[in-house]
């Protein structure tokens, strides 16, 4: 029977047999196999940023994911549109700055803003456009375009969520059961052939219901 190491890697035990599912069917070695779940968790680092300030030192840290761990990931990433959202929420604070600027001008608020100049002997009046003519279309672009976005960044997190959340503990079944090879990069199940990262992507999402979104985040 093989036993297993806190690491996720495995040992050979007693009795026959059982450790040949652990070994690589590439090399056909296992001191360098772990349980995926323990090779993603190994590839994630941590980095820590310390800055100097007045008040004392400040240590920021942070998780990034390295190459192997977003390759081992159990579903694609969640989308990130805080430029998208933050962008609306600046055209929102433009539309508003704009019509604060209007009323201020008294652009809103009096029957006839456009100064009128006469010519000489007689000739008609003509009018000259105050440059805050174009405030309320800057503010009602600004209003409209600018909730649009963030509605938009809103509905891409939904969508996500939708199509990850309902098979993730099936994915998560799948994902768990696999081993991974440092020295030959590959993943295999007990008993199955060795499989590229991306094939491995492809089944654990496959299970997840998912597995079209593979193609679009492949692996490598």
């Amino acid at each position: 029977m093989a036993e297993f190491t806190g690491d996720g890697t495995g040992v050979r035990g007693q009795g026959g047999g059982g450790e040949a599912a652990l070994a690589c069917p590439r090399c056909g070695r296992e001191d360098q196999v772990l349980g995926v779940s323990a090779a993603y968790l190994r590839a994630k680092a941590k980095l820590s940023v310390e800055s100097k300030g007045g008040d004392g030192d400040n240590v920021t840290t942070r998780e990034e994911n390295s190459a192997l761990a977003k390759a081992l990931a159990i579903a694609p990433d969640e989308p990130d549109d805080s430029t998208l959202g933050c962008l609306g929420a600046l055209l929102v604070l433009v539309s508003i700055g704009a019509f604060i600027w209007g009323a201020v001008a008294g652009k809103w608020f009096e029957s006839d803003t456009v100064p009128r100049f006469y010519g000489g002997d007689g000739d008609l009046p003509f009018g000259v456009e105050d440059s805050t003519t174009y405030l309320g279309w800057i503010s009602a672009a600004s209003l409209l375009v600018g909730p649009l976005l963030m509605a938009l960044a809103g509905r891409a997190v939904r969508v996500w969520r939708r199509r990850t959340e309902p098979g993730r503990v099936a994915a998560d079944r799948v994902w768990a059961e696999g081993w991974y090879c440092g020295r030959c990069g590959v993943v295999h199940f007990a008993g199955e052939r060795a499989m590229s990262l991306q094939e491995f992507r492809t089944r654990v999402w496959s299970a997840g219901g998912y597995g079209d979104l593979a193609v679009r985040h492949p692996a490598v």
